[in-house]
């Protein structure tokens, strides 16, 4: 930290500054307007903010600001939306919202690295911990089910991609590639 020549107020160095990229293959929400809003921040991180988002969508810059306020997109548009966005989070959302479902990307059958398996050991690590806390204290429910899940999902993951692991699918999109 830098000190203004006043040293009242400090001044951020740019290392300082540098945020770290977010994490988005382990974000998932808990409600629509999450959903939708998670969506939102992940299109405008890839550079596609509301005005060019409902742009491509053929429809107004207000239609598409009232569908997010009030939740209330059309299904035929959700698609559409989540698309343009590059995200998938409410789709998720309203296939698991009942609380009996898990869902996971369909794996390639590409072998992991190390860093997919420590992935997968430290969605664990973290479920166990929360669930500790959960029954030591009785607090904490809605993290222990989201720590819990994403363990779950994780697992499923691995799972399907050894039952694919013999015969791996080709892969066309560019970002899968990468």
């Amino acid at each position: 930290m830098c000190r203004s020549p006043d040293a009242t107020t400090t001044i951020p160095d740019t290392d300082e500054t540098k945020m770290r990229k977010r994490s988005w293959k382990s974000q998932h929400a808990t409600s629509l307007s999450e959903a939708f809003e998670l969506c939102v921040e992940h299109a405008a991180e890839r550079r596609r903010p509301a005005k060019v988002l409902a742009d491509l969508m053929g429809v107004e810059l207000k239609t598409l600001y009232r569908w997010l306020a009030e939740t209330s997109m059309p299904m035929n548009r959700v698609r559409q939306f989540e698309e343009f966005c590059g995200a998938r989070f409410v789709s998720e959302y309203l296939c698991i919202a009942d609380g009996r479902r898990v869902v996971i990307e369909i794996p390639t059958g590409r072998r992991p690295n190390v860093a997919d398996l420590s992935s997968l050991q430290s969605a664990f690590a973290d479920a166990a911990a929360v669930l500790c806390r959960y029954y030591a204290s009785g607090h904490e429910q809605a993290d222990a089910i989201a720590a819990l899940t994403h363990a779950m999902t994780q697992a499923a993951y691995h799972r399907e991609n050894v039952t694919k692991d013999r015969a791996p699918e080709l892969l066309f999109d560019e970002a899968e590639a990468k």
